[in-house]
């Protein structure tokens, strides 16, 4: 236990230096490569350990396991614009992301009752231009690690729930509009907790239903320390004050609902749907500076994201005895208010459409899974004429392959 502790250890470290853009607004459709290939369907088709981050209730469906996989993920963003600095049309910097996912179950200690816990980058969004709209450069980076200690407990057959403690760790920084006082090294750390609790409920053999409610995930306000300094704005150079700047960003409660169902024994299909309360987090105004607001010298923060609802659909096909076949599909309405120009352009989170496809192999009690992510051009238009930018489009693909392992004890 204590080598898998310095284990997952590391693996944070790197999930959280690999900051990525994500897909459902700025949240991660699923966690690692079966998840991943079913279209992140997961709340009532528990087939990882990576059901401790999505449906900790579904740990009881799970022998002793252990599974550790990486994601390479890379968006293609790009933005055009009239106004701000001649109508510029850029692409994004920003590069790929190698995004770990591990999780482990055990049970056996107390019966009905099983443990497990799961680590993975659940969001994070962010670009990187070399000149921006007004002249100079506009690079954002999010980046949202999530550990989750859970337990679940068969309370009799068919009937579990279960209940996990999400600590989390963040890291913002951001550097718009010539802010000087905020440079790409200037990385800012918070820490956050949450919960998720889960119940899953099997009313005949062949249909699981499963839900999950993951609280609002409370952090610490992000904080910088700013010199006195000139910027660059679309009236011309000002100067602003120097200060100590927080800002409050937390991440929103969700609720999601799924079913599973096995209409032949080689078949497997999961759906979930999903509820993400952006307009509390990322909504009007928001996220806020908590203390001597816009002493950068950029906007204020004002995303209007609206609430979004998520569809997953996800396959299994059990083609051999060894061999297993998944294909997903996934939705969700970009929630950016087309208004908001200069934070669109700057956290474009506009993907709605991903496609998925993936493989599982067992080779005894190690089996080897594959998933690949394909999310086509997306794109966004508006204008805001208050921010220099009267019209502007911003858009986005993305593709992403899964590499896992898992080990059952």
């Amino acid at each position: 236990m204590r080598n898998l502790v310095k284990w997952m250890a590391a693996l944070s470290c790197l999930a959280v230096a690999s900051p990525a853009l994500a897909t459902n607004g700025m949240r991660m459709i699923g966690f690692g490569p079966v998840q991943n290939a079913m279209g992140g369907a997961s709340v009532a088709a528990p087939l990882d350990a990576a059901t401790a981050l999505s449906n900790p209730a579904g740990l009881t469906a799970l022998d002793r396991r252990a599974d550790l996989s990486g994601t390479f993920f890379d968006p293609k963003v790009k933005y055009s614009a009239t106004g701000g600095a001649s109508g510029q049309s850029m692409s994004s910097d920003r590069g790929a992301s190698y995004l770990p996912t591990a999780g482990f179950t055990w049970s056996g200690l107390v019966e009905g009752l099983s443990l497990g816990a799961g680590i993975a980058g659940v969001s994070g969004m962010g670009v990187d231009y070399g000149a921006d709209l007004y002249g100079s450069s506009t690079m954002t980076s999010f980046s949202n690690l999530r550990i989750a200690p859970a337990a679940s407990y068969k309370l009799r057959d068919g009937l579990s729930v279960g209940v996990a403690v999400n600590l989390m760790w963040a890291q913002m920084k951001y550097a718009v509009a010539g802010a000087t006082g905020m440079l790409p090294r200037d990385v800012q750390d918070s820490f956050g907790y949450g919960a998720t609790v889960g119940v899953q409920y099997t009313p005949v053999d062949l249909v699981t239903l499963g839900l999950a409610y993951e609280t609002k995930s409370q952090f610490q306000d992000f904080s910088w320390t700013i010199p006195s300094h000139t910027i660059q704005t679309p009236g011309g150079p000002a100067t602003v004050p120097g200060g100590r700047e927080k800002l409050a960003f937390d991440q929103p409660q969700m609720v999601t609902f799924g079913a599973a169902v096995r209409p032949l024994p080689i078949l497997l299909v999961a759906a979930d749907v999903e509820w993400i309360n952006w307009s509390a987090t990322n909504g009007t105004n928001e996220p806020t500076f908590s203390t001597n607001p816009n002493l950068t010298g950029a906007q204020a923060w004002n995303m209007s994201w609206s609430d979004q609802w998520v569809f997953k659909l996800g396959a299994q096909v059990a083609a051999t005895k060894d061999l297993k076949i998944r294909a997903g599909y996934n939705y969700g309405k970009s929630p950016l208010d087309p208004g908001r120009a200069f934070e669109n352009i700057a956290f474009p989170a506009i993907a709605e459409h991903h496609v998925t496809l993936g493989l599982g192999y067992d080779f005894g009690s190690l089996s080897v899974n594959v998933a690949g992510m394909y999310v086509p051009e997306a794109k966004l238009s508006g204008g805001n004429a208050s921010q220099g930018l009267p019209s502007y489009t911003t858009r986005m693909s993305q593709v992403a392959f899964d590499l896992g392992v898992a080990y059952r004890m």
